[in-house]
């Protein structure tokens, strides 16, 4: 029996334009896997659409004088239209919008609360009686209490950094309308993930394993069931939503979470209507659910929690839940970050702009498809990857195959039988399909960008069969063994357009097009299906790009990063600080004795820290730059009378120095090993200061010497040194 393979992206969210960051963790990525599984002839969907419901519809169509509707018809065609331009193969685009997304919705809740996982709690929230809505943290707006930022949100301060509570802002006005905001009660319906978190722990522990979850997947959910699941909210006070289908909650709508993954089944039944309980309930499919980090949660807890609750036996859910869970890290941008809010980097639309072909950057996002770590997109790297790969290589091998064909061959292949090629040919050909074999394999595990390595490690062996047959040589010395070798490689070419297709659609079906061939599948991999075959005219894949066009293009698209930069620190002017003496601050020395992540924020560590007198936490975020395991037991230095903080809940009691380079690339802990835990290095320290305070003393690293205001900094008579940031600022 077949496979039935169905593929999800994670929902992009209509709002505004996708950036390549989006695109390359969840709809580039799956879309790769899609286009595989179908070559490998296994029956797939591969299911997407827009995620509509939402605090963010609604306040961004109040500010743009229009309906939510109207707003997310504007922005599905703006996705809908870059998508198409990526050549993604989406079986259905759907949108959570259309009446059969509610009624599922609705009905799956019915079946949540009848099996007793629904609760009821009054909760405080910020809103506005000018707008008369609730508003959700992120839209209210107000001045960082820790560096003064006048335009931090309530939930994070872009400036800094720290994770805030509208609470906490300093005069904290509403977004969509100045106001200033009240803390109100409402009530609100909760599903219970305590409850239910037995039956997730054994379902996760062992399926996992199974579908090979990616690392970053496993570590988030295991993190959150280390915490304790708690029950969440799945309501709102909105209007714009999914209504609820429960006396007293006439004026509520479902929370967009809740309901935005309900889409993926909603969206099945869109495409293949009443069959869609085959894809979502026939035990015989496998769901491949694709997405970025900040979404590991909502797939690996919430969603298969709601699947579990609205099933007869949580042990055994109605419903399928996901088989393999594939989440990338964040793409970064230049040494920055994408950011919708502050409009910074590429975006679609851009990229259907700058002249330079879909594939192109098809293959440079899965070239730096941020698998364990945060990766970077540059312009340099687009003209590297393009110029030096996929000309050099790739380009290369089909294009001086294909014209050597045309101009000494009149265009033909000749008939082979593999038994009578000579011995390095056999090699060859031996070695071409082994090699092929792992690239095949390292797909089936999901491992792209491992994959597109091997793919140009295999057109390496192409190139070179070329270079060492000299069929320059051996058309007029041993014309038979020219035609067999030109035969061989014609196939190689060929293959080469059968394995690229997931990664470069349009380069491949160009490739068939040369070869005067149909478009093949897998099956027909390493199988010299081109013999007594005519090709076509060979032309030129790639156009080679110059230096002076990427800086025009870096030119081009840093004007967005410029404004906002100027904007922040037009936004950044503010009442003058007292600068700080050296002698205001306390260093003192620490040993950290216990180590974890922090339960609700992926980068921070939370560092239970010896000082001498005292145990205190501190958090950092160094998560990515160290293990836990590097950082226990190491001695380090700390900011002691630094206003406690609270982040996302956990306070933190200092600050921890730390140099990072210029493209906060490398971060460096300032070690303190040569000196006694408790040790203090303050002749007359302020009882406390702010974190702004603490950014008017300059402390940086020069050529591995750490400076404090332009001064050698020195303790006991020694320069601190650093051993792998050699310049750069020291937080």
């Amino acid at each position: 029996m077949t496979q039935k393979i169905l593929i999800t992206s994670a929902l992009p969210y209509v709002n505004n334009v996708p950036h390549l960051g989006n695109l390359v963790g969840c709809v580039l990525s799956a879309d790769v896997f899609a286009r595989f599984s179908r070559q490998m002839d296994w029956e797939t969907l591969y299911i997407c659409g827009s995620d509509e419901h939402g605090t963010a519809t609604e306040t961004k169509a109040k500010e743009a004088g229009v309906t939510p509707q109207e707003l997310c018809d504007k922005y599905f065609a703006i996705h809908k239209e870059i998508y198409d331009w990526f050549d993604i193969s989406f079986d259905i685009f759907g949108r959570t919008s259309l009446d059969n997304h509610k009624a599922i919705t609705q009905e799956l809740f019915k079946k949540v609360k009848a099996n007793g996982f629904i609760e009821e709690d009054t909760v405080t929230q910020p809103y506005s009686v000018k707008s008369e809505m609730f508003l959700a943290d992120r839209y209210i707006i107000g001045t960082c209490p820790h560096c003064r930022f006048e335009e931090a949100t309530g939930d994070q301060c872009d400036n800094c950094g720290k994770l805030l509570t509208p609470q906490e802002l300093i005069d904290p006005r509403a977004k969509i309308d100045g106001s200033t905001p009240e803390f109100r009660e409402t009530k609100h319906l909760f599903l219970s993930l305590d409850t239910l978190q037995p039956f997730l722990e054994e379902w996760v522990k062992r399926q996992s394993a199974e579908g090979n979850w990616t690392e970053n997947a496993i570590r988030t959910t295991n993190a959150w069931f280390k915490e304790g699941l708690k029950k969440r909210a799945i309501s709102r006070d909105l209007k714009w939503g999914i209504p609820i289908p429960q006396e007293g909650y006439e004026s509520k709508v479902f929370y967009v979470w809740f309901d935005a993954p309900i889409g993926y089944i909603s969206i099945t039944e869109q495409l293949v209507g009443e069959k869609y309980k085959e894809w979502w309930q026939g035990k015989e499919a496998k769901l491949y659910q694709f997405m970025g980090k900040d979404n590991i949660p909502f797939h690996s807890i919430i969603f298969p929690a709601s699947l579990m609750a609205a099933s007869d036996d949580q042990n055994d859910p109605d419903y399928n839940l996901v088989y393999h869970l594939d989440v990338t890290e964040y793409l970064n941008y230049e040494n920055t970050k994408f950011s919708k809010s502050r409009n910074t980097g590429v975006f679609g639309d851009d990229a259907v702009k700058s002249g330079i072909p879909s594939d192109v950057y098809r293959y440079v996002l899965m070239f730096y498809r941020p698998e364990n770590a945060d990766t970077q997109f540059t312009w340099k790297g687009l003209q590297e990857r393009l110029n030096n790969e996929l000309i050099a290589n790739f380009g290369n091998f089909v294009n001086r195959t294909l014209s050597f064909t045309n101009r000494f061959f009149e265009s033909k292949t000749s008939a082979l039988k593999e038994e009578e090629l000579d011995e390095k040919a056999q090699e060859f050909l031996g070695k071409f399909r082994s090699e092929t074999a792992i690239f095949i394999e390292l797909l089936k595990q999901v491992k792209l960008r491992d994959a597109l390595m091997q793919f140009m490690k295999i057109s390496s062996i192409g190139n070179q069969y070329f270079q060492e047959a000299q069929p320059w040589k051996s058309r007029t010395e041993n014309p038979q063994k020219a035609a067999a070798d030109i035969t061989l490689l014609v196939n190689a070419v060929k293959d080469l357009a059968i394995m690229c297709e997931p990664f470069l659609p349009a380069t491949s079906k160009e490739i068939f097009s040369q070869l005067n061939a149909d478009e093949k599948k897998f099956s027909d991999l390493g199988k010299l299906s081109l013999q007594d075959h005519t090709i076509g005219e060979a032309k030129v894949l790639f156009t080679k790009i110059e230096d002076a066009e990427i800086e025009e293009l870096r030119k081009k698209f840093s004007g967005k990063q410029q404004e906002t930069k100027e904007k922040k620190e037009k936004k950044m002017e503010k009442k003058e600080t007292t600068p700080l003496k050296p002698s205001d601050v306390q260093f003192v020395v620490g040993e950290i004795i216990d180590i974890k992540q922090h339960p609700n924020a992926d980068k921070l560590f939370m560092e239970q820290v010896n000082i001498g007198t005292e145990t205190i936490q501190i958090l950092s975020g160094l998560v990515g730059h160290y293990t836990a395991q590097e950082l226990l037991h190491k001695k380090i230095f700390v900011v002691k009378n630094l206003k406690p903080a609270k982040m996302r809940g956990e306070m933190s009691h200092g600050m921890l120095l730390a140099a990072e380079t210029e493209d906060e690339s490398v971060v460096e802990v300032l070690d303190a090993a040569d000196f006694e835990v408790g040790a203090m290095f303050s002749q007359n320290p302020q009882e406390e200061i702010d974190f702004g305070q603490f950014m008017t003393l300059k402390l940086d690293v020069r050529d591995h010497q750490v400076f404090l205001n332009d001064e050698p900094f020195l303790i006991g008579g020694k320069q601190l040194s650093t051993k792998v940031v050699k310049d750069g600022p020291i937080h």
